[in-house]
């Protein structure tokens, strides 16, 4: 007859393996679970840093002119165009832990959190600036009728330019761009954070140099600068305007007037993007 002992064995081992199994899963579970609530908190961290990195532009206000000249790049003619209305800018361009949160990936060749996000064309940045509202709304760090999105290439001279009339928003003097932005003349690779450079007067950083930045319009060689602000436009482009030269560009493309054609699926680390913010 078998002994007492002997019958609770194969108990024993039916009992003692589920459980050790359950505890296990249990275990994973919690992990996984803080995982999930420490990138939750990260990304909510970065969405408000972010926010908190907007320059509302007032034209109009101040020192700066409600109004900018711009000379037509055919035909040589001057044109004033008039601002109405109040937008935001960001202060740096798009970093690479920003588009990580928000796109989920980091395609730069250059890597670095606070870097300047590059190798992307104008379909990926119009989809980030869409995602980006969509987040920042939900976290209501901006309103339900606000939305991010590229800038029209007369909303970005105009923050560059930042009420100047000079070749640069510092002046004149190719000598002083090394103060303000990466060109040939000092960056040996696309690989600094955003900000280490002297900022514009409207106080954004990296308007000359670093990344050409992408804008919204096409490059429309027979009228090119009359786009004004507008929410009438389409992301169906075949040639994207860059603006602001980049870390491999010598001074005189850093301009503020200069403007450069660019493929839509054009891909290069010296691309990159920054945002502004309107009301619908």
């Amino acid at each position: 007859m078998p002994s007492s002992r002997s019958k609770l064995i194969p108990y024993k081992r039916i009992v003692t393996w589920p459980l050790v199994g359950l505890l296990s899963l249990l275990f994973v579970d919690r992990s996984c679970s803080q995982q999930q609530q420490t990138e939750t908190k990260t990304q909510e961290a970065l969405l408000r840093k972010f926010a908190n990195e907007w320059v509302e532009i007032k034209p109009g206000n101040g020192k700066f002119p409600g109004e900018m000249e711009v000379i037509h790049s055919k035909t040589g003619k001057k044109q004033s165009v008039k601002f109405n209305e109040v937008f935001s800018v960001s202060r740096y361009e798009v970093t690479q832990e920003l588009w990580q949160t928000v796109m989920g990936n980091n395609p730069s060749r250059w890597k670095g959190n606070r870097n300047s996000v590059e190798m992307i064309d104008f379909s990926e940045a119009v989809n980030f600036c869409d995602r980006l509202t969509r987040m920042l709304q939900t976290q209501k760090l901006i309103r339900p009728n606000q939305r991010v999105r590229l800038p029209t290439e007369i909303e970005w001279e105009y923050v560059a330019r930042a009420g100047t009339k000079t070749r640069f928003s510092f002046g004149e003097d190719e000598k002083d761009l090394g103060d303000y932005g990466w060109f040939t003349g000092n960056a040996a690779g696309n690989d600094p954070p955003v900000g280490a450079k002297k900022p514009n007067p409207w106080g954004l950083y990296d308007v000359h140099g670093y990344l050409w930045e992408i804008c919204i319009d096409s490059f429309a060689t027979e009228n090119p600068l009359v786009h004004l602000p507008s929410q009438h436009w389409s992301v169906k482009k075949t040639s994207p305007v860059l603006r602001g030269g980049s870390w491999k560009d010598k001074a005189d493309k850093l301009a503020s007037d200069f403007r450069l054609k660019a493929k839509q699926d054009g891909k290069d680390d010296a691309v990159g993007l920054r945002c502004v913010l309107v009301s619908n």
